[in-house]
């Protein structure tokens, strides 16, 4: 049930999404005698917003807070046991459609994986993650990634792929599974947990609600370290708040149902996190 009414919660607050219907119903509402007054003041309202919203960068500032949580670690004066890195990078669509991979919204967390694996050969490396659609496509990214890895002579004997993961929720419980169904004596070790910076908050929460010692190792941050106002790109602050509103309500609804162990979560002393 959380799956499903989360799948539902991100449609409605897809931002983008919800801009591009309000305008189609507006500007429809204006064939209609009766509705034209109400069609016009919507349409002068949701242009002002949309200006507003490309003014005042608020999506840059909520992408930030989160961007910035966690600093990146110098692995090489680290102990760990091994690397998870979450999926999200591949494109479902192109590659149902025409069977290619394209790295679309978070591939360095591929190319992070990529250059871990081949750095520590003697640790094992997870890629977790299968389709995060609500119905069945016969897609799995772990799965897509470890054919492709395979065929293009990438793949090191250290990459392990878990292939059914729908959410962040299922990534840290079914890596968890198979840690201790491969390397049971590592399970209590630290682990690199690699994902997109904005995401770490949300992944730290749940990984260490599920029983990991994890070491963020936040890559591809979105936002600048300086973040100015007055830009012109109004589909780019649309999408920014958007995005940045959905790790916010994913924060909240994650630490209400109890997947999360805070609703913000942060670094930790060494001495808490082992």
């Amino acid at each position: 049930m959380f799956y499903f009414l989360s799948k539902i919660v991100g449609y409605l607050i897809n931002i983008s999404l919800v801009h591009g219907i309000i305008l189609f119903a507006l500007f429809c509402l204006l064939f209609l005698k009766r509705t034209r007054r109400f069609a016009l003041c919507g349409l002068v309202g949701v242009t002002a917003l949309s200006l507003l919203v490309t003014v005042i960068p608020l999506g840059a500032f909520l992408s930030q807070t989160l961007e910035t949580r966690f600093e990146r670690p110098d692995l090489e004066q680290t102990e760990f046991a091994g690397v998870v890195t979450l999926s999200g990078s591949i494109d479902p669509t192109s590659y149902l459609n025409r069977g290619e991979v394209q790295f679309l919204s978070a591939p360095d967390r591929v190319f992070t994986m990529l250059r871990l694996a081949n750095q520590y050969p003697t640790k094992p490396v997870i890629f977790t993650g299968g389709d995060g659609s609500l119905s069945d496509r016969g897609f799995s990214e772990g799965a897509v990634l470890e054919s492709w890895l395979g065929d293009s002579k990438m793949r090191t004997p250290n990459m392990h792929f878990e292939t059914k993961a729908r959410n962040t929720y299922e990534n840290a419980l079914n890596s968890r599974e198979m840690v201790y169904g491969k390397w049971p004596e590592l399970a209590q070790k630290p682990w690199v947990l690699v994902t997109s910076a904005d995401h770490m908050p949300r992944a730290v929460g749940v990984f260490r609600q599920a029983g990991w010692k994890v070491i963020p190792y936040p890559v591809g941050r979105f936002t600048s370290d300086s973040i100015h106002l007055a830009s012109l790109n109004v589909s780019g602050g649309i999408k920014s708040l958007g995005r940045g509103l959905r790790e916010w309500v994913g924060l909240t609804a994650y630490y209400w149902t109890g997947r999360s162990n805070e609703w913000f979560p942060g670094p930790q002393s060494e001495a808490t996190e082992n």
